[in-house]
């Protein structure tokens, strides 16, 4: 196989004309959360899932702490279009709290995870300019953080109505029933998958596959890696 024909060089050149469109960062500045906090609430009160706040801004405590990440991507114009926030639970980092703890803590496959190592995903929201490849894109950033971080899980919480399309296009599993989400007032159901299993599934869909990669390259080659994950993972 060719240089210039190798699948590695073909999702290069994928993700070179995806950031000439938009650019996916983590979010540190305070401006940058504030974008991030903004297009949250905008989100969740455009579903009826919060109450209303006269700053429309949606934050909670898991975002001041250290291993928590906000992931934001944003048009060429800086327009947030979508975010997502992974939270990386790793015992022998002294990483413990996630919003799942908050919700299944007491559910015997949240504990199991816990006990090994997992990241879960959280605040998932799209603007009305967010591209339809939005989605798999910021799974991508999910995905390339618990390989960053060596964990062995991945878990999502997603609203029930949902479930069944993480279930489909990334082989998570049900864990357990729905339940109500910490900060908000829909139901979510406990949905895992090993990391391991995941790169299985996915090896041969290549979108995910293509998103895995070009995150864990921006992950490992961004000089604006926030030092929290550099030194921890």
């Amino acid at each position: 196989m060719s240089e210039k024909s190798h699948p590695q060089n073909k999702a290069k050149g994928a993700a070179s004309a995806t950031q000439a469109a938009h650019e996916c960062l983590i979010a540190r500045s305070k401006e940058d959360l504030e974008q991030v906090f903004r297009l949250r609430y905008a989100c969740y009160r455009r579903k009826g899932s919060i109450e209303h706040n006269p700053d429309e801004s949606f934050r909670d405590s898991f975002d001041d702490q250290e291993n928590n990440f906000s992931f934001l991507v944003r048009s060429a114009q800086k327009q947030a279009l979508a975010s997502i926030r992974i939270s990386v639970v790793h015992p022998g980092k002294g990483w413990l709290d996630s919003p799942a703890q908050h919700v299944y803590g007491d559910h015997p496959e949240l504990q199991k995870m816990s006990r090994e190592s997992y990241v879960e995903a959280s605040r998932l929201c799209f603007g009305p300019a967010a591209r339809r490849d939005a989605f798999v894109g910021l799974l991508g950033n999910m995905a390339a953080m618990a390989d960053f971080c060596q964990v062995h899980w991945l878990v999502a919480c997603p609203r029930v109505e949902h479930s069944a399309t993480y279930q489909r296009m990334f082989g998570f599993k049900a864990l357990a029933a729905p339940r109500k989400y910490y900060g908000v007032n829909f139901e979510t159901q406990l949905l895992g998958i090993r990391r391991t299993a995941l790169q299985e599934y996915v090896r041969d869909a290549r979108p995910m596959a293509n998103a895995w990669m070009q995150a864990l390259l921006q992950l490992t080659q961004f000089t604006s890696m926030p030092l929290a994950v550099a030194a921890a993972c």
